[in-house]
Order: C-alpha cells, then sequence, then structure tokens
C-alpha cells in the first residue's frame, strides 16, 4: 500500500508535468514569424556550429540576426530614408529646375524667333508701387514677371498685364489681365435669354480675359466669363474668398455658382470702378466694331498731364465701362431687336434705358460719390491722392522733369491703387475683395453705422423696440359681491336722508 508520502509526491508530479506541458505548448505558439521554440533551437545550433570565444556577448546580435533572417512581412523599401540636409538639397534642386523653365528663353534658339503679345514690365511697374507702400518684394515680383511671360508665350496673348492679388482665409489669388485679339462682332440676343446673361467677349465686363494662379511656381488657370445674374448677385453678398476655386459659396441671399464665379464678379465689379487712366491718354475708337472701345490717343506721351494735375481728381478718367444696376454696360440695341420683341418689352426697355443711362467709357471720377461730397470739399470722397519721393521739378533739355510718385487709392474699394511717375502709370489691387460700406455717415441720432455698411460684419438687426407702457392695476371683479351689497341699500333711498 502507498503511503500519503508517495500520494503527495506523484501529485506534484503530474502538477509538474502539466505545467511543463503548457509551457512547452506556449514555447511553440508561432505568431507569423515562427515560434520562441524554433528561434531557441536555431540559436544553441547556430552557437553550437559557430563555436564562439564570446558567446555570452554575441547572443543577442546572433538572436537578432536570426529573427531578422525569418522575418515574413513586407519587403522593406530599397531607398532608405532621406535626411532633413537630403530633403532641403532635394527641395533646392526642385526650385532651381522651376525657376530655370521660368527663366528660359520662351523661343528655341534654333529656330524662328517667337512674336509675343506686348506684356507689361511689373518689374518697373513694382519700383513705382513701392513709393506708395504697395509691393510683393523683389524676388516674387522677379517671379510673377517671368511667370506673365511664360503665360503669354503658351496662350497667344496680344497683351497681358499683372492685375493684383485677391487676398483669401487659406489661400491667395494672383490676377492676370490678358487679352485675346479682337473680338468680333456677334448678333444681339434676345433679353431673358441664357446668352443675354452672358455679354460677348471684348465688351463690358468681358472686355478683358483673366487668370488666376496661387503664386510660386503653380499653373495659371482662366476664369470664366462673367455673368450680369452672378455680378448682381454678388452685390448683394458679402464674403471673404477662400482661396480654393473649387469650393462653394454658401451665401444668404443665394449666390448662382461657386467661388471661381464669385471671383470673376467681383473682378469685374472692381475693374469697372477702379480702372484709371491720365485725362486724354485714350479715346473712344470710333471705327471699332466693339461698343466702348478705346486707343491710345497719338502723342499721348508728349501730352501727358502734369505732375499738379495728376495730383487732382481732375486728371483722371474711367479706363473701364460702366457696369448698371443689371450688370452689364449697355442695355440692349431696340434697332436691332425690331420685329424680335413684343412693343410692350420695348418699352418697357426704353424706360429702364431712360431711368438708367449709360455713362462714358471715359468719364471723370470726379463725379464719383458726387452727392456725398461736403459743401466746404474740394473733391469727392470716393479717392484719396497722396504725393511720394522728391517733389521738386528740375530742367531735362528742352522740358522739365520730376521724380514725383502719385499714388490715387479708392475709398470704394480698399486696396485699388493706381500710380504714376514721369508718364508712366499702372493699376494694381491688393485686398480682400470687399467692398467699403464704410463711406455712409453714421446714423445721426444714435452715431452707430448704418445697416449694411460694414464690409466684414453682418448686418444689423432691425430697431429694437420700446418696452410696452405698464398696464393700470384695477382690483378683480367680483359679480356676486357686488349684487350682495346692492341688494343692501333701499331701492328708493329718502333724499332728505
Amino acid at each position: 500500500l502507498a503511503t500519503a508520502d508517495d500520494i503527495l509526491a506523484a501529485a506534484e508530479m503530474g502538477t509538474c508535468d502539466i505545467a511543463l506541458e503548457r509551457v512547452h505548448a506556449l514555447l511553440r505558439v508561432d505568431a507569423g514569424n515562427g515560434s520562441l521554440y524554433n528561434h531557441i533551437v536555431k540559436l544553441a545550433r547556430t552557437l553550437a556550429e559557430e563555436k564562439p570565444k564570446d558567446a555570452l556577448e554575441q547572443v543577442e546580435a546572433l538572436s537578432r540576426r536570426l529573427k531578422e533572417s525569418a522575418f515574413r512581412g513586407p519587403p522593406s523599401p530599397e531607398e532608405p530614408e532621406l535626411s532633413v540636409a537630403e530633403k532641403v538639397a532635394e527641395d533646392e534642386s526642385k526650385k532651381s529646375a522651376q525657376n530655370f523653365m521660368l527663366l528660359r528663353s520662351p523661343s528655341d534658339p534654333l529656330a524662328a524667333p517667337k512674336v509675343l503679345g506686348v506684356v507689361q514690365n511689373y518689374l518697373e511697374d513694382a519700383a513705382i508701387l513701392e513709393w506708395a507702400g504697395v509691393g510683393f518684394g523683389k524676388q516674387e515680383s522677379y517671379h510673377l514677371a517671368m511667370s506673365l511671360r511664360k503665360l503669354a508665350s503658351e496662350s497667344g496673348l496680344e497683351s497681358l498685364r499683372l492685375w493684383g492679388k485677391v487676398l483669401g482665409t487659406a489661400g491667395d489669388y494672383y490676377v492676370a489681365e490678358g487679352t485675346l485679339g479682337a473680338a468680333e462682332p456677334t448678333p444681339v440676343a434676345l433679353p431673358g435669354s441664357p446668352d443675354d446673361d452672358v455679354e460677348p467677349r471684348g465688351q463690358g465686363a468681358n472686355r478683358c480675359s483673366y487668370w488666376v494662379t496661387k503664386g510660386g511656381f503653380d499653373p495659371w488657370v482662366r476664369l470664366p466669363h462673367a455673368r450680369a445674374s452672378q455680378i448682381r448677385a454678388a452685390r448683394s453678398i458679402k464674403r471673404i474668398l477662400s482661396g480654393d476655386l473649387s469650393s462653394e459659396v454658401i451665401s444668404t441671399p443665394w449666390f448662382p455658382g461657386g467661388e471661381e464665379q464669385l471671383l470673376r464678379a467681383q473682378i469685374a465689379r472692381i475693374t469697372s470702378t477702379c480702372m484709371l487712366a491720365p485725362k486724354g491718354y485714350f479715346e473712344v475708337d470710333e471705327e471699332a466694331p466693339v461698343k466702348n472701345t478705346i486707343r491710345m490717343v497719338e502723342g499721348a506721351l508728349e501730352a501727358f498731364p502734369s505732375p499738379e494735375e495728376l495730383a487732382t481728381q481732375g486728371g483722371w478718367v474711367h479706363a473701364a465701362p460702366f457696369l448698371l444696376s443689371t450688370g452689364k454696360s449697355s442695355w440692349p440695341d431696340l434697332e436691332a431687336l425690331e420685329g424680335r420683341i413684343s412693343e410692350e418689352q420695348a418699352e418697357e426697355l426704353k424706360t429702364l434705358a431712360e431711368n438708367e443711362p449709360e455713362k462714358a467709357v471715359l468719364e471723370g471720377i470726379e463725379a464719383d460719390l458726387e452727392e456725398l461730397k461736403p459743401e466746404e470739399a474740394e473733391s469727392g470722397p470716393a479717392w484719396s491722392i497722396k504725393n511720394y519721393g522728391d517733389e521738386g521739378v528740375y530742367s531735362a533739355g528742352d522740358g522739365t522733369k520730376t521724380l514725383r510718385v502719385t499714388a490715387i487709392r479708392s475709398t470704394i474699394w480698399p486696396g485699388a491703387v493706381t500710380v504714376v511717375k514721369g508718364t508712366r502709370f499702372a493699376n494694381l489691387y491688393v485686398g480682400y475683395g470687399m467692398k467699403c460700406g464704410t463711406l455712409v455717415g453714421p446714423e445721426k441720432e444714435s452715431g452707430l453705422p448704418l445697416r449694411g455698411t460694414m464690409p466684414l460684419m453682418p448686418l444689423a438687426p432691425e430697431d429694437i423696440m420700446d418696452e410696452p407702457k405698464d398696464l393700470e392695476e384695477h382690483e378683480e371683479p367680483n359679480p356676486i359681491q357686488d349684487e350682495v351689497e346692492s341688494d343692501k341699500e333701499a331701492v328708493d333711498p329718502d333724499p332728505d336722508q
């Protein structure tokens, strides 16, 4: 018979066997790259075969090498990760290649010279604009000048210039203005038709074409034609652009388009108001097939206005067609529409044209916001003029010369500026594309801005009504008590009492 000690010893041996079996099973678990048991066997076999002298020191390195050789995951990339210095060098190399693409001649040196359109020298304009505190820095200005030259060579434009820069919340737009050649006359569209919503190329808001880029070495993207309906809708909303042409425009009232269309509508509005030229520099081309076409006057540089005249609003005129309340620059030609519209429609268009006559394309700027001009002021509040630099007049040959720079800024569209030095002038816009509403004076009683006159703030709410007057308190009526008290009184009281 087995004693108690034998039974306990047998139980302990059974427990140990179970534990060993569990450990052995755990060692043989394969997690995808082999089991721990196989790894220990390989490690012991390798040590037995190689018989290193310092086996204890090399066991960790040997174990790591065996695990890497048994790795079953995806292969590591062939190219190692670049260091910070290598990444910087690679970026500099890309910028150098992009600079070379901008700097190289647009014509092939082995082929016939390529004829380009007239590209306004922005570097010369930037030197004048710098006096007025406007510009993008010398390096960025140089990149813009070279980028404009590249755009002209790729698009076949007749003329091209930098229109300005529209700022946004997440990105900005550099805008270029160009012409694609002489526009051919088109038949007059029926009022209310889809074709009537877009003025033909070369007329009104579509007198020029526009391209935008985010700057640097990004490509230029051509904007669509401006639509009259979108210009009218843009006048009813106030929104800062985001910098993404594909983004939606969520506004009240609703805008019929995205940010690309809103940007084009704002460019048309700013150009119509802020495109200036010295008086007598341009004249209307009566022989041109397109209405409101202007051309440079012969001998304009010889008859250029004097610096004293350019320092006043009387020396400047608008060089772009004025946009009517319809979003277009002119009313339909009733003679061309004769027989195509009814007499009622013709009479209605005639009435609208009489109530809002068209403005001349080269109208003087002194008439802008003339109704808000104070009685004692010499000029209207729409423009601000300031001189910069040396205002001295020096003799130069048979005439005189001055180094003065005159800048005229729009207070209707903050950011629009026109500068002139000598006989060279330039227009530029740098702003958020928001119209200023603070020209209208505040309300006389409260001193607060009028409704809708703050461009960066929501519309002001309606006037709050006064508190109603307190009602006079009366005792609560009690008909039953009144009836009991009336019964106690005599019906016919004695007149002597």
